[in-house]
């Protein structure tokens, strides 16, 4: 198409671009097929005129009559692409949330059917208990993808409503760790944490779940018996600075760079389709902050992310440490 193109406008690639291409493709993009194929028509029907009556070809020549034609075919080609892509995209995006939203109510009650198995323990037998713990955790796994998912394209689109409030971090983390606490003690992993700033306004969903994913992430990659450590310190400013730090293997250099990037997964990934690391830059750039990863082969891999202070006052200056086997 791009050779098509080059070869009717002799008048420049530039031209064309600005005045033809970009105007077609956004009204494809933003107005459908019906809208876009106007002005790709009318965009066709300008060079014409202007051209013929402007220009130095002859009125009504047979090459400024092919050249109209020509222009007219590939303007119409183009708008049909754009607007087919925009639609394909759009329908995959209906679909991936008709999926995700049919998912989450069969695995809210699964969960719930097995907090009431484990609410009874006298009527199971020992490995019957180790069976719904494990049903549990990979459950409560699936659970959380579906809802990266979903928020996923809520935070990409500015649709996720920020509850920023006063939050106490230390009772946050504990809470973070009671979540994965089951997976971790399958895998004979500590969790262990350091919190040295008491309180913090953000929002403590979001964070809670970027903390979770962060941790279950470290989890796919750490030891039997090795440990993970989250630690939360100031930031300076009112802000904080959490950390999640494992003892696995590392990623490799050529990942580290779009490893916030959706669907993208380091070599050796168990499970997982790489969003969740998305949904964590997203998270944390919706409040504000940032979020990186330090990493080095055979070393481990330390997750860091940071939180504005959001006009909270001073934090309070304490030391609390807190070990989960």
């Amino acid at each position: 198409m791009a050779l098509l193109i080059g070869a009717t406008d002799y008048q420049g690639s530039s031209g064309l671009l600005i005045f033809y291409v970009a105007p077609i493709a956004i009204a494809s993009w933003y107005g459908g097929k019906r809208i876009g194929g106007v002005i790709a028509v009318y965009c066709a029907a300008a060079w014409f005129v202007a051209v013929t009556f402007f220009g130095s070809a002859q009125v009504f020549s047979w090459s400024s009559m092919w050249s109209l034609v020509a222009r007219a075919f590939i303007f119409l080609v183009l708008n049909h692409v754009i607007a087919r892509l925009h639609e394909s995209m759009r329908q995959q995006k209906e679909l991936t949330e008709f999926i995700v939203h049919d998912l989450r109510s069969p695995l809210s009650s699964a969960i719930t059917g097995l907090l009431t198995l484990q609410q009874s323990p006298g009527s199971m037998l020992e490995d019957d208990r180790e069976m719904v713990q494990l049903a549990l955790v990979s459950n409560q796994r699936a659970l959380g993808l579906v809802n990266s998912m979903l928020d996923v394209a809520k935070l990409e689109t500015g649709k996720m409503p920020l509850r920023i409030e006063r939050v106490a971090l230390d009772s946050m983390v504990s809470n973070c760790f009671e979540q994965v606490a089951l997976w971790a003690k399958s895998d004979d992993i500590r969790l262990v944490s350091d919190v040295h700033v008491y309180q913090c306004y953000l929002d403590p969903e979001l964070t809670g779940r970027v903390i979770v994913n962060l941790l279950s992430n470290a989890l796919k990659f750490s030891s039997p018996g090795s440990e993970i450590k989250v630690t939360v310190a100031n930031s300076g400013h009112g802000g904080i600075k959490v950390s999640v730090q494992d003892h696995g293997p590392g990623i490799p250099p050529d990942y580290v760079e779009s490893l916030f990037e959706p669907f993208s997964q380091a070599k050796g990934t168990k499970g997982g389709t790489g969003l969740g690391l998305t949904f964590c830059r997203l998270a944390i750039h919706a409040q504000g902050g940032r979020i990186w990863v330090e990493s080095a082969l055979n070393r481990g891999t330390t997750m860091h992310f940071t939180l504005p202070g959001r006009n909270a006052p001073e934090s309070v200056g304490t030391t609390t440490v807190s070990e989960i086997a």
